[in-house]
């Protein structure tokens, strides 16, 4: 359970009842004027002449101001003209002199002692556009004032479109222009001000929306459009559509507005039962019945619609008891204020006559309700962050645990291919030491069982296991693919030797590429090979020359190995034979042995370049 706000439901339910109790006690005493500035009139006694529309007849009698057309003459329309008296002192008419009338509506025409001061919109034309909703300054010339004035307010009144004529302040400039301003400022910038707030959250929440796609913010940002539009059409001088289209259109502001603020409510607060889900339809969806039939229709509805929330928002309220959040608490207050206001507003504009200069609550709790809308988007979207923020934390955890234990795992496997590596190297050099150094070294054993081999047969299977060992040795060093290298090492161990033996040896070696795709495995066999070819020359060729040329022509290196002994005699050699070819096959060589009859062997190893590789410097 999610507590941040710490509201109790019980303060909530008693903020509600408060906030009714305080409107409906304030009523009277917002009839009463603030006291007017030094050396100002307030012209509230008139003689009322009224004519209605459908008459022809009309009634003068006395009224104090102010008139609230639709209290004192119900579901009805006409013209009306207020008569006021006042008398000017000669001082005054030497000084500039102003009259404020702080509400006047629907249509107007304002003449002072016969002269036409001020007009606005059309008089004879029913439903014309004009509202009349800021107040009106008016400077009179004093040439203009006499020592007793006659001052004629002449309205339109039309139905349900808060016709009226406020009290009207009499006195200099410079004492009614604080008022002026005041009332400037809370009827058209402060109400501006409303509007562009909920513009701002609304086009907020709609980015928000369009970005995560969430349903909370796409009624958040259609809930504070509605209300912007519609506190706009409450401080919008003239109105720019016909009766009855433009008390239709803010009619559909409230609805949507009201439909969107129901559906935020059940996004906040999750399922709904659905019996009130049954209710709310019923209610909206007969919205636009009651706007075609007319204003007395819409009244009906609203009446229904007030209801309906009262009874929304004590349910709310009684569900707070058991689960509190902050975005409940949030959503329940803005309901409560903006139904209070609601109620407040519509007393006031059917019950009591005295507030006719009243801008209504209804705007103030639409900004109220813009900060609930605000709050609530905020901390979801800060909820959000937060959960997004604590996934990726996690999910930086597990990824560093998993690299953790990819980590352990690479250490783990460099250990056994280093445990593996020393293993295939002591079963190469024992290989080695088999096919090689072995081999000669149980010849010789078994020459010196036999007795029959001499000392210097003995002594030559020696000097090759001895070779053989040191070759196994220089292996361990040679570069991968460098064939010169191998071929050197070669010469370096052997060449003492083969003169020993009596041979001349011709060596005709090119500066070779590097052979690709090799490895150590490869160079070995590759060593075997030719170490293996020059001891058969030693032993079986009885030759008195051996010659060994290595070329490459950009497909293959082609070492030829030549002597010009006897040849290969049956069962020669048959062994190391069958095993030069068995390396040359694994590693990818062309191997060939030429006999040329009594002129010697040859013998012929290909290995395949492949591309081409550059030359060793």
């Amino acid at each position: 359970m999610q507590r941040t706000l710490g509201l109790p439901a019980s303060f909530i339910g008693h903020l509600l009842c408060g906030l009714v109790l305080w409107s409906l006690q304030v009523l009277p005493a917002l009839a009463q004027d603030a006291a007017p500035p030094p050396g100002v009139q307030v012209l509230r006694d008139a003689e009322l002449t009224v004519r209605l529309r459908q008459s022809a007849a009309q009634t003068t009698t006395a009224h104090t101001l102010p008139l609230h057309w639709d209290v004192l003459h119900r579901r009805k329309a006409g013209w009306a003209t207020a008569t006021l008296r006042f008398d000017a002192m000669d001082a005054q008419r030497l000084q500039p002199q102003a009259l404020l009338i702080p509400r006047l509506g629907n249509a107007y025409r304002i003449s002072l002692n016969g002269m036409e001061l001020a007009t606005g919109g059309e008089l004879l034309l029913p439903n014309d556009g004009w509202t009349g909703r800021r107040p009106l300054w008016i400077r009179l010339p004093g040439t203009l004032l006499q020592a007793h004035n006659v001052l004629e307010i002449h309205i339109r009144a039309d139905y349900l479109r808060r016709a009226g004529i406020s009290s009207v302040q009499f006195g200099p400039e410079a004492a009614l222009q604080g008022t002026w301003h005041a009332l400037e400022w809370q009827r058209v910038t402060l109400p501006r001000a409303v509007s562009l707030f909920s513009l701002v959250v609304g086009i907020f929440c709609l980015l928000l929306w369009w970005q995560q796609r969430q349903a909370l913010y796409a009624f958040a940002a259609l809930c504070e459009l509605a209300w912007a539009c519609r506190v706009t059409a409450a401080w919008l001088e003239e109105i720019f559509l016909a009766w009855p289209a433009w008390f239709q259109a803010v009619q559909g502001l409230f609805w949507t507005g009201c439909l969107a603020t129901y559906w935020l409510t059940r996004t906040v607060w999750g399922p709904r039962p659905r019996a009130e889900l049954y209710v709310a339809s019923a209610i909206f969806v007969l919205c636009p019945f009651a706007v075609a039939g007319g204003a007395d229709w819409v009244l009906g509805w609203t009446v229904v619609l007030v209801v309906a929330w009262a009874a929304l928002v004590l349910r709310l309220g009684w569900e707070c008891r058991l689960t509190r959040d902050s975005p409940r608490l949030w959503m329940l207050v803005a309901l409560g204020v903006c139904w209070a206001a609601l109620v407040r507003d519509i007393a006031a504009a059917r019950l009591a006559p005295a507030q006719y200069m009243d801008g209504g609550w209804t705007q103030w709790a639409a900004a109220f309700a813009g900060v609930a809308v605000l709050a609530i988007v905020g901390q979801r979207f800060q909820q959000a962050r937060n959960a997004l923020i604590n996934l990726t934390a996690s999910l930086e955890q597990r990824v560093l645990q998993r690299e953790e234990k990819l980590a352990e795992q690479h250490q783990a496997l460099r250990k056994l291919e280093r445990i593996s590596a020393k293993s295939e190297e002591r079963a190469r050099i024992l290989r080695d030491m088999h096919d090689g150094a072995g081999a000669h070294l149980i010849t010789a054993m078994r020459q010196l069982e036999g007795g029959v081999a001499s000392q210097a047969e003995v002594m030559q299977t020696l000097r090759e296991s001895l070779d053989q060992l040191r070759l196994s040795v220089d292996a361990m060093s040679l570069p991968n693919g460098d064939v010169n290298a191998l071929l050197a090492s070669l010469r370096f161990r052997l060449e003492q030797r083969i003169r020993d033996s009596g041979l001349e040896l011709l060596w005709d070696v090119e500066l070779l590429p590097l052979w690709p795709d090799s490895s150590e495995e490869a160079m070995r066999h590759l060593q075997y090979i030719v170490f293996e070819a020059i001891s058969n020359v030693l032993q079986h060729a009885h030759a008195r020359q051996l010659a060994l040329t290595a070329r490459a022509d950009g497909q293959a290196i082609t070492i030829h190995l030549r002597d010009n002994g006897v040849g290969r005699q049956d069962g020669a050699c048959g062994n190391g034979l069958r095993t030069m070819h068995e390396r040359a096959a694994l590693i990818g060589a062309v191997l060939e042995l030429r006999q040329e009859g009594d002129a010697g062997t040859t013998v012929c190893l290909s290995l395949p370049l492949g591309a081409p590789a550059p030359a060793q410097a």
